[in-house]
């Protein structure tokens, strides 16, 4: 925080130190900034020795630096360093010194003694510094007017507000009524203001503490750690333990003591090294970063013949960096790429101006084991561009999920944006990526919402890379993600890379894509009709929705229609393979006014598994016909043999009249197909309770049904050709029926397989339980027989009633069986044909 404060009164000179290599107690904690070891970069370009080269020859360079390292580092032992942790920690010290609410700073002395009493020192400087951190605010008005009176100690009690000067002097006056011994220092800092391109100031603009403790001089900013300006120029307290005994090496890089001694450095720098030296924060050395190039200094420049320029950082594993470019305080759009070079566990950060300007670079990191997702400002750098480079580049947006899995972008390269004008309607991206990986796709508008059918994304076999289509609905600024995950992985797709696309004259309608999944590429299909949308209109009276499909012919396909609470629609659909026209006809019809989703499945044929999503399609319903149309359950079988339903017409439902005996289904076939059909109720199969018979004036077979209890009934239809007699009959449609009264049910008689494959027909009686005695009339269409009998309890019935295939006659019932047989040649064989039973 840039201060602009009132020299306070200088401070005496700590003791100079000198200290062999040897005699450092805790190596760990030392962090010295020159490396000088030339470096092996793994980056993904043509001329990657020249830039190697360029990189270690400047790290080598620049040797007049002082290298930076404390004075005193038996300091920073490690008791010292975890008594001062412990401190920070102490929650007691917190809520006591929090609820003070004293008027007066001899009240707050007696206090802060009480609570220090028998403390460390460590403890007690911690009191200090917390107690000034929570209870003073940073005095901008004062700041930013430049009237910095008023900062005694009294008053910066008073009106808790004060700038450096104020905090600094408070600090001497509370460490003074403790006999602690404390010092300020004056000095320069890269506080909030500071420009680092800027050069010396004339005068000093900050000023800290320094205290000491066992013989060791340790420094204390309380302003810095009490908060900072924010871009609006409004004070935020925000408690930063990093200033409470920060190493010198480390606060070096932002406060310089106008008196060199008190840099407690082994060799002290200079003013022009401290101009030079990269602005890092806080979180830098929290989290344990080193910059590995540029080399101590505060700017980046360009690659030679390069559009952009690198900074190379080393990083802990648990922590994960960003980065952004700033011309004028705004972010500029594709100006950054971080990756992370798993080779050398490096993380390389490019940098794209795309205008003249001096650039603002930053670097940002957090720990990944911290439940926050925010980053944090690490490193500040300067990047003036006084020329433009020749073809300049911009970044695409990448998140660390993409450089783990090793993607690769084939097309479009060095482009953050891509623009579609002049009536182009879509977007193409090529990824390419291991085996391993899958990847998915978004499309969010400007607003952040999802462009509803606005991508495809999959994976071309024979190209070996992702193909990512985006199209946009309208014109304006669109951003397309790519999501990514392992195939392994059980979890949900990240985000992995993302292009900005600005849309402009998009034609209209605009293209958009159906919703697909893996195996519709991968079983290599193709959307015939309709193309280039996701949504299908029904309105002005239609009933349904066509979609084509192609497919090799080793695939079959299943369909599915759903309502918007995702409920199938009974009867909603029908896929078939239309052997005329070599594709699927998918038909789907919704059952009322809505959003439907038509979902086709695919699979192999050779495949015993389940049918799995391959594509679907919205369709927007709007003024359908009541009652709505639907579809009776059909196999591809059905289509194959070319049969078509007369009644009931665009019905899934068989229609159930509350007088009805029986109910009727009506199909045309080729004159080699035959059926037959079945009823069940809870999926039991009732005998007796249908009749198959061909209609010859019709040229139609009906298939009758008489239930015996209401309730929800199966009606499944069977067909096989007339030449494979030796084979079994293949189910091929089947229907609802739901009798809802029933008063006199009857039962069919029993049929033989010579009265279907005859095409026999009863017109009476359909009733197949006759009353004992009875006299009953019988009516048939029996073609092609040469003769037809009755026999009546076993015993042959006189009969000469059978002309040009219509038998009529009456019968006297006995107490038996009633049966109806046909001769067929010339033989004495009699084929049954029909049977009744008496009671």
């Amino acid at each position: 925080m840039l201060c602009k404060c009132l020299r306070a009164a200088d401070a005496s000179e700590p003791t100079a130190m000198k200290y062999k290599r040897s005699e450092i107690i805790d190596e760990s904690q030392e962090q010295p900034f020159k490396i000088k070891k030339p470096i092996e970069l793994s980056l993904q370009d043509d001329e990657e020795g020249q830039i190697i080269e360029f990189i270690n020859q400047t790290i080598q360079e620049e040797d007049h630096f002082v290298e930076i390292i404390d004075a005193d580092p038996q300091a920073f032992d490690s008791v010292f360093i975890q008594q001062r942790q412990n401190a920070i920690n102490n929650q007691l010290y917190r809520s006591t010194i929090e609820s003070w609410q004293f008027k007066s700073l001899r009240h707050l002395v007696n206090a802060i003694k009480t609570l220090a009493k028998n403390k460390s020192l460590i403890d007690c400087h911690w009191i200090i510094f917390y107690s000034i951190a929570i209870n003073i605010e940073y005095d901008t008005i004062t700041y930013f007017s430049n009237n910095h009176a008023n900062q005694s100690v009294e008053d910066v009690f008073l009106t808790r507000k004060g700038i450096c000067n104020g905090y600094v002097h408070l600090y001497k006056y509370l460490c003074d009524r403790l006999k602690l011994p404390c010092k300020i220092i004056n000095g320069y800092s890269k506080g909030y203001g500071f420009d680092i391109r800027s050069n010396a100031s004339n005068q000093t603009d900050h000023a800290w503490n320094a205290v000491q403790i066992n013989q060791h001089w340790y420094l204390i900013d309380s302003t810095w750690g009490a908060g900072f300006i924010n871009d609006r120029k409004d004070f935020k307290r925000e408690l930063n333990p990093f200033y409470f005994f920060p190493r010198p090496q480390q606060m070096i890089y932002h406060h310089l003591p106008e008196n060199y001694r008190w840099q407690l450095l082994q060799e002290p720098i200079s003013m022009k090294q401290f101009l030079k030296m990269p602005n890092l924060h806080p979180a830098y050395f929290n989290l344990n970063l080193q910059l590995i190039y540029p080399c101590n200094q505060s700017y980046v420049q360009l690659l030679p013949d390069k559009p952009y320029a690198l900074v190379i950082v080393d990083a802990p594993e648990n922590v994960s960096l960003t980065a952004d470019l700033k011309l004028h305080d705004e972010k500029v759009e594709g100006g950054h790429q971080v990756m992370f070079d798993q080779k050398r566990k490096l993380y390389c950060c490019y940098f794209a101006p795309n205008a003249v300007g001096k650039h603002k670079v930053t670097i940002y990191a957090k720990c990944d084991d911290q439940e926050t997702d925010l980053f944090i400002s690490t490193i500040d750098l300067n990047l003036d561009i006084k020329e433009l480079p020749k073809n300049p580049i911009s970044y695409s947006k990448t998140w660390k999920l993409f450089f783990d899995l090793h993607l690769k972008i084939i097309s479009p390269v060095n482009v953050s944006c891509i623009r579609l004008e002049k009536g182009e309607a879509f977007t193409q991206i090529l990824i390419e990526s291991p085996d391993d990986v899958e990847l998915l796709g978004r499309l969010v508008d400007g607003t952040k919402n999802e462009t509803e059918g606005g991508h495809q994304v999959y994976y071309d076999a024979d190209k070996h890379y992702w193909i990512c289509y985006f199209a946009p609905n309208d014109d304006g600024l669109f951003e397309a993600i790519i999501m990514a995950k392992q195939k392994s992985d059980q979890g949900l797709y990240t985000s992995a890379v993302a292009f900005k696309i600005d849309a402009k004259d998009i034609p209209k309608p605009a293209v958009s894509y159906p919703e697909t999944w893996k195996l519709f590429h991968d079983l290599h299909l193709q959307v015939v009709s309709p193309i280039n949308t996701h949504t299908i209109q029904l309105d002005n009276g239609d009933t349904f929705a066509q979609i084509l499909i192609q497919t090799p012919d080793d695939v079959e396909l299943l369909g599915i229609l759903r309502d918007n609470e995702k409920n199938e629609v009974d009867g909603g659909h029908q896929v078939y393979y239309d052997h005329k026209e070599h594709y699927w006809q998918c038909v789907f019809a919704p059952n009322d006014d809505g959003i439907f989703k038509a979902d086709i499945m695919a699979k192999r044929k050779s495949d015993q598994g389940l049918y799995t999503s391959a594509v679907a399609f919205k369709i927007i319903a709007k003024n359908i016909p009541k009652p709505p149309l639907s579809y009776p359950k059909t196999w591809q079988l059905f289509h194959d043999l070319d049969l078509k339903i007369d009644e009931p017409c665009n019905r899934s439902t068989v229609i159930w009249s509350d007088q009805a005996l029986y109910a009727e289904i009506r199909i045309t076939t080729p004159e080699d197909i035959e059926l037959l059909c079945k009823i069940a109720y809870n999926n039991i199969e009732e005998e007796h309770q249908t009749l198959t018979q061909f209609d010859h004036e019709k040229k139609q077979w009906q298939l009758l049904f008489a239930p015996q209890q209401t309730g929800q009934h199966q009606l499944t239809i069977f067909a096989r050709h007339q030449s494979d007699l030796d084979k079994k009959f293949n189910i091929v449609a089947q229907f609802n029926l739901n009798v809802t009264s029933l008063e006199n049910p009857i039962k069919f008689p029993l049929t033989y397989d010579k009265f279907v494959a005859n095409r026999c027909r009863i017109y009476e009686s359909l009733n197949g339980i006759l009353k004992k005695n009875a006299i009953i009339p019988f009516h048939f269409v029996i073609p092609g027989a040469k003769e037809v009998k009755v026999q009546v309890d076993g015993k042959w019935i006189d009969t000469q009633n059978y002309t040009d295939s219509i038998f009529q006659t009456q019968v006297q019932i006995g107490s038996n069986n009633v049966t109806i047989y046909g001769k067929y040649d010339h033989g004495n064989n009699y084929d049954a044909l029909i049977k009744y039973s008496v009671q």
